[in-house]
């Protein structure tokens, strides 16, 4: 994937040379909590497959899928096709399927089946449920493909299309699934690199559904390994820059633009200097050697597609290309020499990054785009890094930095800190430390801070420590310390996590599902280990934190209104076997908790503030104390109001209920109705006050408005309608294809009479 530089350097840092946080770079931070001793479980180690076992598996699958599918409760239009088959030392077998739907391919419809002697499950992606989409297209492939390449031309900044292919499919990463044309635009950038973009196009509105580009490419680092042994295999009197002990993998020199397998006359190749050509080609050969051995000796994966297959990688691409991309069409890995071609982008965990792009195209298939791209871009970034330690270089200090001996942008910093994101701030932007409502709206490269901050969080643990002679000083969210389970471990819970239970639109929050999973398999759910997960998750905003061993969700606090029923819940977990209980004090008069399932019920009566306290206790008699303040609004009289939240999803209505009590007669000829909604595109909002037997009476018709926030009072005549009974605020979401929105929301609206 792009990382973005502005310039290259030639002065190289030491490692042990990147200076530590300096006093007034912000508050100071509490002390690094100790590393947790974490011990795997062996049950939950993965078998290493022959590709003949591989085979197998996956043919038994094949045979299996229709009894799958009719198990899993899928419907008679869905087909399965087995990708992926990794096996537990336990015997439990965990088969990743695609799905299609009328023959159609389904993307976001993929799902993993887990079968073993202690579990039968299935791990769903997005949407389990895809119910009866259309399968006419009212949008013809020539015009969805010239909105494509429409759309490719103002991406590729200056560069060219060549071609466009387009298949029909299902679209169900993302809102309702609805039939879609995927068309894949071939071309160029401007700074040289191929491109294959995907564009997802409505095929019955001819609106752009989502976009990514196969073609991923890495950041302007050059840097070399000193001296590294090589696999190469004799030819006649030469020797081929061939590698029969990992599945064949070759480097080519592409400089000429022809591939051309490079050789040597007496096994000695490079001289450590851009001078010589060979050079680039044995970083290149080492950074694919080292990939394979740590996929292979931590996990038993034999191979990027695990099929036994080597990779191919090609030097020497383009004219002074400051820039280097996986393209799993080719499965191939290909570099360019750097900023005047005097610094090849041949690092060691450059090269382990974007391999892994393809390990993660073959396995969760992360999709790059929104939240589940910043999680395709962070994997890479940590099994880089687990890699550049898995190799313990001498002249490569392993670290928790990207691009840390290369001065590329000629600010003296790295290109990226797993123990702080933000540090990397550029002209191009600044990663995340924390997720926000806005990582999904981020280029991958920046929301990856999260998925990067979370995983040293998880390794090395909050505050100050030194690793390797690099001292790093980690900020949490909350300012609570964590501690880590060590770099081996949270490897392992990652790896786990993407090839056992992240799906192709997996987010942040899925994430965290899949890292908890992984962890209990690994350690059992009443681990220290396993709170750690979740710990970290936390401490990058995403989820609760354990507190004596329980986490419980953010309290529902949102303003309530006198007259309008309540139903919110408290969302916790223990890592303590057994059934919680719930109590309150201090809830709003006319609300209750149920001590079984932490549900706030009943119809608030009286207005104001309220002081509450919730209190959670486990099966061990542990307890978790939370307070919080709680509006209850005035609602009655002449003026009636629903503070909920709804969600506006895509294309789609929603309906938010106001229950009108105490009036006599009908409703006036002005009725106010006060509205409050955010969504980036405010005129295709479609807004109607339906009554209670159903009289719909528009509010607001769509108009061409492009702000992203209403705040505004309506007036309509409601006099043929009675003022007592549920009214219902109806919205949909009527914005033109041609736009790509986020979903907004309806914040609240009230009735004045």
């Amino acid at each position: 994937m792009f990382l973005w530089v502005a310039a290259s350097a030639s002065l190289v840092l030491s490692a042990a040379a990147v200076p530590a946080r300096a006093a007034g770079d912000g508050p100071p931070r509490p002390p690094a909590p100790r590393l947790l001793r974490a011990v795997p479980d062996p049950a939950a180690e993965s078998v290493p497959l022959t590709g003949q076992q591989r085979h197998r598996l996956l043919e038994q699958a094949g045979d299996r899928r229709e009894e799958t599918a009719r198990a899993a409760g899928l419907g008679a239009d869905e087909v399965l096709q087995p990708k992926d088959v990794v096996e537990d030392a336990d015997g439990t077998v965990h088969t990743r399927y695609e799905r299609t739907y009328r023959g159609l391919p389904v993307i976001g419809g993929d799902l993993v089946v887990h079968d073993g002697p202690s579990e039968h499950s299935v791990t769903w992606n997005a949407r389990r449920d895809l119910g009866s989409p259309s399968t006419r297209a009212e949008i013809s492939s020539a015009d969805a493909g010239q909105r494509a390449r429409s759309w490719a031309a103002s991406r590729l900044g200056g560069g060219e299309t060549d071609r466009t292919r387009s298949r029909r499919v299902v679209w169900a990463a993302a809102g309702t699934p609805r039939l879609a044309w995927d068309n894949v635009v071939e071309g160029t950038r401007e700074d040289g690199t191929p491109s294959r973009l995907h564009v997802l196009t409505d095929a019955s509105t001819g609106g752009r559904l989502a976009s990514w580009d196969e073609i991923q490419a890495g950041e302007g680092i050059s840097q070399y390994s000193g001296p590294v042994p090589l696999a190469t295999t004799r030819k006649g009197d030469a020797y081929e820059l061939s590698d029969p002990q990992r599945g064949g993998h070759r480097t080519y020199d592409v400089g000429d633009g022809s591939p051309v397998l490079l050789t040597d006359p007496d096994d000695r190749w490079g001289d450590g200097t851009a001078a010589s050509p060979q050079t680039a080609a044995v970083d290149a050969a080492w950074g694919a050697q080292r990939t394979w051995d740590f996929y292979h000796d931590r996990f038993g994966r034999n191979g990027i597609a695990d099929d036994g297959v080597g990779a191919t990688s090609r030097v020497h691409f383009g004219d002074a290309y400051a820039n280097a991309f996986w393209d799993d069409l080719c499965f191939c890995m290909t570099y360019g020499d750097g900023m005047n071609d005097q610094r090849p982008l041949t690092e060691l965990d450059i090269a382990a990054h974007e391999m892994t792009h393809g390990v993660t195209a073959h396995t969760a298939g992360l999709i790059y785009t929104g939240e589940s791209g910043g999680l395709n871009e962070a994997t890479s970034d940590i099994m880089g890094t687990a890699v550049e330690f898995f190799a313990a270089g001498a002249r490569d200090v392993p670290d928790y930095m990207i691009g840390e001996l290369a001065d590329v942008r000629g600010t003296g910093k790295p290109l990226r800190y797993m123990d702080e994101p933000s540090k990397d701030a550029s002209a191009k932007g600044t990663s995340q430390d924390y997720w926000t409502a806005g990582t999904r709206k981020l280029d991958p490269h920046f929301s990856s801070g999260v998925g990067n901050h979370f995983f040293y969080l998880l390794a090395e643990g909050s505050g100050s420590r030194t690793v390797n002679g690099v001292t790093y000083s980690s900020p949490t969210h909350d300012g609570l310390p964590v501690p880590g389970i060590g770099l081996h471990n949270a490897t392992n819970v990652w790896y786990r996590a993407l090839t056992r239970y992240m799906t192709s639109t997996t987010d942040y929050a899925g994430a965290r599902v899949a890292t908890l999973r992984a962890a209990a398999d690994l350690f059992g759910t009443t681990s220290d280990a396993y709170e750690a997960v979740g710990n970290a998750w936390a401490a990058v905003d995403v989820g609760p934190r354990y507190v004596s061993h329980i986490a419980v969700d953010a309290p529902p606090s949102r303003d309530a209104a006198v007259g309008q029923p309540v139903d919110r819940t408290i969302t916790a977990t223990s890592t303590r076997p057994g059934a919680l209980t719930y109590a309150a004090t201090g809830l709003p008069d006319g609300l209750g908790i149920g001590a079984a399932d932490g549900r706030i019920t009943g119809t608030p009566i009286r207005a104001g503030e309220y002081s509450v306290e919730v209190t959670v206790t486990n099966s061990a008699a542990e307890t978790r104390r939370l307070a919080y303040r709680w509006t209850v609004l005035a609602s009655g009289g002449d003026h009636f109001v629903n503070p909920d939240r709804f969600d506006i999803p895509n294309w789609r209505s929603v309906a938010s209920p106001l229950t009108v009590t105490g009036r006599d007669g009908a409703a006036p000829d002005d009725l106010k109705v006060t509205v409050d909604l955010v969504h980036d595109f405010i005129g295709g909002q479609i807004i109607e006050l339906v009554a209670e037997d159903g009289t719909a009476l528009m509010v607001k018709d769509f108009v061409w408005d492009t702000g992203s926030e209403l705040h505004a009072t309506f007036t309509v005549d409601a006099s043929a309608l009675p003022a007592n009974g549920t009214w219902t605020l109806r919205v949909t979401d009527n914005t033109p294809g041609i736009f790509l929105t986020e979903p907004g929301y309806l914040d609240r609206w009230s009735l004045t009479f």
